[in-house]
């Protein structure tokens, strides 16, 4: 099995991805306790598809990754892949915008883990404002420093100076990476969610490959055709009053912004993808969800408590249950609603379950989180999507043979 360390681990949405394509994780680092209360607890609990838990109680280190990187990641030297998204909100639409200038700006952490451990591979993650013009020149920095990371930042050197440094790198430097850089929608890999996120991929240059790129099995175009040409998206769902309703009527009308779309659909005939799956679908796979009752845990399923109090306001108006889900979000004051939100087919709202959130971010229902309601539905905002994970290691998993 490929071995891995896995930083600011947050919920497992990685870590869970990357250990459903075959890797052991070795070290998963977190500082946030009850984010790593969730990692221990299901340390404690068997993954049916294979018969035991993601990874080992053991293995789960509370702590700053700046701590580990001085003082633990040279145990891991050469080991398969380091993998993490280095904490997002200096970059991210919803925070403060302060880019390389904020203390949350995790990148030379991350990037010191992977000087001490010289993996083979290394997978980066965070949210596409990274490539925005005001911050893509440290995007590009960060990116340059993997493809030559033994070129070590000097005490006291600014960012500018040291990647002036990085970019006169010479043929002796002494580990390079093969670097790309790819934003994958989530959609497009099997995710009920449209969720971009970037990723910055590195395959070390011995092992003679590169990454070029992850290719979608799912699409819109597929999901177009299902809903207004074939209607069979509908007769799939049609064990659902409200559907049975829909497929009686007829089809119904295809909104005006994809109407040519689908005029063409009809004379090409079906794409052979899969289509985009939507909320409904995830709230019914791999079983339905019991309808949530506010304030009341639902049987077998783990964090199913209904929320009072949906309501739509401008910029707010929830995910249509028959569309994949906006993305779903952290949060700076809190659990953010708009996106946690189903809009049904009638105009009616409510919130997501915490269950109902994790499902769309592909945790499975055995995956239970830990803590109050806000602490979960930040770490499940804040985490990878857990198929787009698998998607990539499988990916780096067959292109370099570990």
């Amino acid at each position: 099995m490929a071995t891995s360390v896995e930083l600011f681990a947050g919920g497992g949405g990685m870590a869970l991805g990357l250990h459903l394509a075959g890797f052991d994780h070795l070290r998963l680092v977190e500082w946030d306790e009850r984010a790593c209360d969730t990692l221990r607890l299901n340390a404690t609990r068997p993954d049916p598809t294979i018969g035991q838990p993601p990874w080992a109680v053991e293995r789960v280190e509370c702590g700053d990754v700046r701590k580990f990187a001085a003082e633990r990641a040279a145990d891991y030297h050469g080991i398969d892949l380091v993998a993490g998204g280095p904490p997002c909100q200096p970059f991210s639409l919803g925070g403060l915008h302060a880019g390389d200038n904020d203390e949350r700006n995790m990148f030379p952490a991350a990037l010191d883990v992977v000087r001490a451990c010289v993996p083979k591979m290394v997978v980066f993650e965070n949210v596409p404002g990274l490539l925005r013009p005001s911050f893509k020149p440290y995007f590009d920095y960060v990116r340059d420093q993997l493809e030559a990371p033994s070129v070590v930042p000097r005490r006291g050197e600014t960012w500018h100076d040291h990647w002036a440094r990085v970019r006169r790198r010479g043929p002796g430097t002494d580990v390079r990476y093969r670097v790309a850089r790819q934003v994958i929608l989530a959609a497009d890999v099997g995710v009920g969610q449209s969720r971009r996120r970037v990723f910055l991929i590195g395959i070390r240059e011995d092992l003679g490959v590169e990454w070029g790129e992850l290719a979608g099995d799912h699409s819109e175009d597929a999901l177009l055709y299902d809903k207004y040409v074939s209607g069979s998206y509908w007769e799939e769902h049609a064990d659902d009053p409200v559907v049975r309703g829909i497929v009686r009527s007829g089809l119904p009308q295809a909104p005006s912004i994809v109407s040519r779309r689908i005029a063409r659909l009809r004379d090409t005939g079906r794409p052979s993808d899969k289509r985009w799956r939507t909320v409904r679908d995830v709230l019914r796979e791999p079983e339905p969800l019991p309808t949530p009752v506010d304030g009341e845990q639902r049987g077998q399923w783990p964090n199913h408590v209904g929320v009072p109090g949906a309501r739509s306001y401008p910029g707010h108006t929830g995910s249509d249950i028959d569309a994949p889900a906006k993305t779903i979000k952290a949060g700076v004051h809190g659990v953010c609603g708009g996106e946690a939100m189903i809009r049904f087919s009638d105009g009616s709202l409510r919130y997501m379950t915490t269950r109902e959130a994790a499902r769309v971010q592909g945790f499975p229902d055995w995956y239970e989180f830990t803590g109050a309601r806000s602490h979960a539905m930040r770490h499940i905002g804040n985490a990878v999507a857990v198929r787009v994970a698998q998607a990539v290691g499988e990916r780096l998993r067959t292109l370099t043979g570990v």
